[in-house]
């Protein structure tokens, strides 16, 4: 049957936005991965240790897994939104697809209109993260690691390390063996500190731990010995051998200061939050405004780094992918340094908590509107962005021209010697020519995007790493060349 025009606009229109989503969300979806798992490595050591010393079962390493990703997707669904409409588009627009389509009747606002059914199911995503699923991840590894800490002692106690986390107490451990519900100890050093000026120092060849409820422990020690001494008669010092003797350890509870970020406040829910901002102290107040407003900011950065990705990714008509990439490694350390500046003027009380938290947003906003009138009207110049095949690798001005091997290019009046063509600057490694000029050029576009894909890397680590330090630093007025350097290291 014959269609009219309208309904090949239609159809046409359709073909485009499946073809337009396809390629922003393949994109996103492999950025997201990423970065999820670059976050991810943080947490990595940590888990992986338990599974090198068996000190937890493989269950609870699997859930330790599982809680750690929704924490992680809070920042990275944002990022792997900018990733898939900078790089999306990028590769649209450097094959001249986006001119095309332009010229069809595509508009600026046609492709915010296509790529936004992607970004709203995003943010849609990202808001039940942040709001409800990551808090909930959070208490669940909170209570499994107070689970681990009281079934398996080994989880916090590390061979050949003095350990005080036990009240009244300093142990030291030359081996640990994990065993089901217990750890066997072997060369076990215990002081009793309950008398500071006469401690009791225990030593035995082995020593078995075996949880006896969720606040106590019982240490088995064998094969050892007791050393008391007297403080006020210095001479008399007693030494008593046993073949088995029992230490009750008491586990510390949870401590939290006042004074710094509770550390309930991540595993609360909204109303949770909202009801504790209402009867807390001012400071504890404003510590829980920041967490409340921090849900709702972070998955909005969806539609915020969408704004002023589209009309960036529909400029990027010479740098392709590459220039999509560092696009999007500059705008996500651009948000999150200006959202951790926000973050850390509300905490010490110098902006009003919600203007704190949405300070990047908002700045992100207004760039993203600017853009987008700006686009429509003109292409926005990415000349900083561009590496001319004469900047990666430039000719000298002695090389002659291209010819096939076995021809000759001679001028009047010119020799067989003189005919020789002149590569300029030739080495000789093993009888070959290396590098030439193409080695340059593919050595140089390789080593550019080794650093700046490194360095990106370890950027978005080292400002996750300071959000997370935030509240310590400004708790502890900690100089700015302390944590620069904690940083560097």
């Amino acid at each position: 049957p014959m269609l009219d025009s309208h309904s090949v606009t239609i159809v046409r229109i359709r073909i485009l936005t499946r073809y337009i989503l396809g390629e922003v969300v393949s994109h996103a979806l492999i950025g997201a991965a990423v970065f999820t798992f670059i976050l991810f490595t943080r947490d990595l050591g940590r888990i992986l240790e338990l599974v090198v010393r068996n000190s937890a079962p493989l269950p609870s390493i699997a859930e330790i897994f599982f809680y750690t990703v929704p924490v992680a997707l809070t920042y990275t669904i944002p990022m792997g939104v900018l990733v898939g409409i900078l790089i999306g588009l990028s590769r649209l627009s450097a094959d001249s697809e986006v001119t095309a389509m332009r010229a069809s009747g595509l508009s600026v606002w046609s492709f915010l209109r296509i790529i936004s059914i992607f970004v709203v199911a995003a943010w849609l995503l990202a808001l039940a993260n942040s709001v409800y699923i990551a808090p909930r991840s959070l208490a669940s590894l909170d209570e499994l690691q107070s689970r681990l800490k009281s079934s398996q002692a080994s989880f916090e106690v590390q061979p050949r390390v003095f350990y005080e986390g036990f009240p009244k107490v300093v142990l030291y451990v030359q081996d640990v063996k994990s065993m089901s519900g217990a750890a066997l100890w072997k060369g076990v050093f215990l002081a009793d500190l309950s008398d500071p000026s006469a401690p009791r120092v225990s030593l035995a060849r082995e020593g078995l731990l075996v949880s006896q409820g969720p606040d106590r422990l019982d240490l088995h020690l064998s094969n050892g010995s007791t050393h008391e001494s007297d403080p006020k008669n210095p001479d008399q010092y007693q030494i008593s051998t046993f073949r088995t003797t029992d230490i009750p350890l008491q586990i510390p509870p949870a401590q939290s200061s006042q004074q710094n970020e509770p550390t309930s406040l991540s595993e609360m829910n909204v109303p949770e939050l909202l009801h504790s901002a209402r009867i807390s102290d001012p400071n504890t107040r404003r510590w829980t405004l920041i967490e409340f407003h921090r849900r709702f900011a972070l998955p909005t950065a969806c539609l915020v780094l969408a704004m002023v990705g589209i009309p960036l990714g529909l400029s990027s008509k010479k740098g392709g992918k590459s220039s999509g990439f560092v696009l999007t490694i500059l705008l996500v350390f651009a948000y999150y340094s200006l959202s951790l500046i926000g973050v850390s003027l509300a905490r010490q009380g110098r902006l009003p908590p919600a203007a704190g938290v949405w300070l990047a947003d908002s700045a992100f906003l207004l760039g993203g509107a600017f853009l987008l009138w700006r686009s429509e009207r003109r292409p926005i110049s990415f000349s900083f962005l561009k590496f001319s095949k004469s900047e990666l690798a430039p000719l000298p001005a002695s090389v002659a021209p291209y010819s096939p091997p076995g021809s000759t290019s001679r001028g009047p009046g010119s020799s067989p010697r003189e005919a020789t063509p002149n590569h300029g600057r030739p080495r000789r490694l093993f009888n070959l020519r290396f590098p030439t000029i193409l080695d340059d050029y593919v050595l140089r576009d390789f080593l550019l995007y080794l650093a700046m894909i490194g360095g990106a890397f370890v950027m978005l680590l080292l400002v996750f790493t300071l959000f997370e330090l935030l509240g310590d630093i400004l708790h502890n007025s900690i100089s700015v060349l302390t944590v620069g350097e904690y940083l560097l290291n």
